[in-house]
């Protein structure tokens, strides 16, 4: 009987852990390590052995505060879950997670974070600070239930794992470090925006006003162009800084980015979902494409 209630309760553990796996949104906080991991490769000094501790450190601290963000905004989002289709699964709504729960892990992490940042630097915690405020404050508190224009105000803490991890390799922080941030500002309206167009019932249902639910659809379709030409334009100048010069992949970087483009003003001009997925999709590509050139580029040429 014991053998058996053993078993019983490893297998209980290991549903929780998966619980608790799920409600940390593991897909976001791991884009956001491969940000800090870029970032720290690119600040990664001429001189020297690669500073593995340092880069360790920043990665973890990037993925506690993205793990933490992610419990506090899921607790200020769980009405809109509670409504939502594509959310109404989830462990707060469903109360697989209590609320007392989720604040709990949301503040361990997060303490946790702040100290590993602190470790490494003044600018590498402020940086990260100033992530957690935006997108627990201004997204997520202020911004998204009010104004259409939620994901860009929320979008400073898409480019913030870049500058912190630079910033806690290697100071001040170069302006290809920075423009590859704002890479990552200008993708993420169209990444959210571009599956926001899909599932425009459920924020139409859940009172949130999104972009493609609070504007025309006409305005709505050359607003992700423009942005998608800010994009590229950003990217242009970044990729000749990233790449050193190198032809092959700079060409292949501004390929990407020109090719989200193409979908993008392909969308415009006769929106669909079909085609908002294929915005999304090229968003996703060009960003795991630039982020593993970034790595490549410094490991092979540096």
């Amino acid at each position: 009987m014991r053998m058996v209630s053993d078993i019983g309760s490893a297998a209980n553990i290991r549903g929780r852990l998966r619980i608790y796996w799920q409600y940390t949104k593991p897909r976001i906080w791991l884009l956001f390590t491969v940000e800090a991991l870029a970032g720290a490769v690119l600040g990664w000094n001429d001189a020297g052995s690669f500073p593995a501790i340092r880069a360790a450190t920043i990665v973890l601290s990037v993925a506690l505060a993205a793990i933490g963000a992610e419990a506090l905004t899921n607790v200020i989002d769980k009405d809109i879950d509670a409504q939502m289709e594509r959310t109404k699964s989830r462990p707060l709504p469903t109360r697989a997670i209590s609320q007392a729960d989720a604040l709990i892990l949301g503040a361990i992490t997060i303490a946790g974070s702040l100290m590993l940042a602190e470790a490494l630097g003044p600018l590498t915690l402020l940086l990260i600070a100033i992530g957690l405020v935006d997108n627990i404050v201004v997204y997520s508190l202020l911004a998204k239930r009010t104004t259409p224009w939620s994901i860009v105000l929320g979008s400073v803490s898409g480019g913030v794992p870049i500058w912190a991890g630079y910033a806690a390799i290697r100071l001040p922080i170069s302006a290809a470090g920075w423009l590859l941030g704002m890479l990552v500002l200008a993708w993420i309206p169209l990444h959210i925006w571009s599956i926001a167009y899909a599932y425009a019932d459920d924020y139409r249902i859940a009172h949130v006003p999104m972009a493609p639910v609070a504007w025309s659809e006409r305005r709505f379709g050359w607003t992700l162009a423009a942005a998608s030409a800010v994009l590229f334009a950003i990217a242009l100048v970044t990729d000749w800084l990233l790449f050193r010069g190198v032809a092959a992949a700079i060409f292949l970087a501004n390929l990407a980015a020109a090719t989200l483009l193409v979908a993008a003003v392909k969308f415009a001009r006769q929106p669909s979902v079909l085609r908002a997925k294929q915005v999304f999709l090229a968003c996703n590509i060009y960003l795991l494409l630039l982020f593993l050139g970034v790595i490549a580029d410094v490991a092979l040429f540096r």
